[in-house]
C-alpha cells in the first residue's frame, strides 16, 4: 500500500511501531487506514509533464514519539511534479530541540536527493543544483553556516554531512511555507483539507 499511496505513509508508520503488543486502539487505527483506502480507491500517481528534475521537500515532528520522544522524519521526492521517491521513519538519535529535527531530516533527506540524481543522470537525465525544501529558516541557516557554536557541537559529525554538499553545490537547500510543503503529510497528523492539498502537489490524484 506505502509503495504508491503516500498520503498513508505516517499513519501506517505509527501503526506499525506496536506490531508486537498491539491493543484495541491500534487495531482501531488499522480500520480506520482500510476504510480511508476504500474510500480513495480511484487515487493513484499521474504522470504529467514537467520537467525531469529532482525535486525535495523535508519535514520533521519533534519529539512526537510517546515511549522515547524521537522526532519524525519525513520527505518525499517529484520528478516531473510526480512523488517518486518518500519516506515517514523515526529519527536514531533524540534531538533537543525542532531545529536539531529539522536538521536532522535534512540530512537524511539529501542522501536520498543524491541517489536520485544519480539514477536520473545514469538513465540520461542530467541534474543539476536540485532544489531540496525545508519549512525550517533556523535548519537552513544552520546547514549554510559551518562556524562551530556551542549549542550544535553534540550533533553528531554524520548529520553535517549536508554542509559539504551545500559548499560543493551539488544541491540548493531552500525555505517553503509549512502550509505548502507536502512533507507535512509524513510527519504528523493532518486535517483531511490539508492532506488532499498534500496529495494532489505530489501527483497523487483521483
Amino acid at each position: 500500500m506505502v509503495c504508491t499511496r503516500p498520503d498513508i505513509g505516517h499513519a501506517v508508520g505509527v501503526v506499525s511501531r506496536f506490531m508486537s503488543n498491539p491493543g484495541k486502539a491500534h487495531w482501531e487505527a488499522v480500520k480506520w487506514i482500510l476504510r480511508y483506502l476504500q474510500g480513495t480507491t480511484e487515487k493513484c500517481l499521474y504522470f504529467g509533464k514537467g520537467e525531469l528534475k529532482v525535486q525535495g521537500y523535508v519535514d520533521a515532528d519533534f519529539g512526537g514519539e510517546v515511549d522515547h520522544r524521537r522526532s519524525t522524519t519525513g520527505y518525499i521526492f517529484t520528478v516531473g511534479n510526480t512523488a517518486v521517491s518518500w519516506m515517514s521513519q523515526l529519527q536514531k538519535i533524540v534531538t533537543l530541540s525542532t531545529t536539531e529535527a529539522e536538521y536532522v531530516a535534512v540530512t537524511e533527506a539529501s542522501k536520498e536527493m543524491i541517489w536520485l540524481q544519480g539514477l536520473l543522470t545514469e538513465l540520461g537525465f542530467k541534474q543539476e543544483k536540485n532544489v531540496l525544501h525545508s519549512d525550517s529558516q533556523s535548519a537552513i541557516h544552520l546547514a549554510k553556516n559551518s562556524a562551530f557554536h556551542s549549542r550544535t557541537k553534540h550533533i553528531g559529525l554524520r548529520y553535517h554531512f549536508i554542509r559539504s554538499l551545500l559548499e560543493d553545490e551539488v544541491l540548493t537547500l531552500e525555505k517553503i511555507q509549512g502550509s505548502k510543503n507536502p512533507a507535512d503529510m509524513l510527519t504528523k497528523t493532518v486535517t483531511i483539507d490539508k492532506l488532499k492539498l498534500c496529495s494532489t502537489s505530489v501527483g497523487l490524484q483521483e
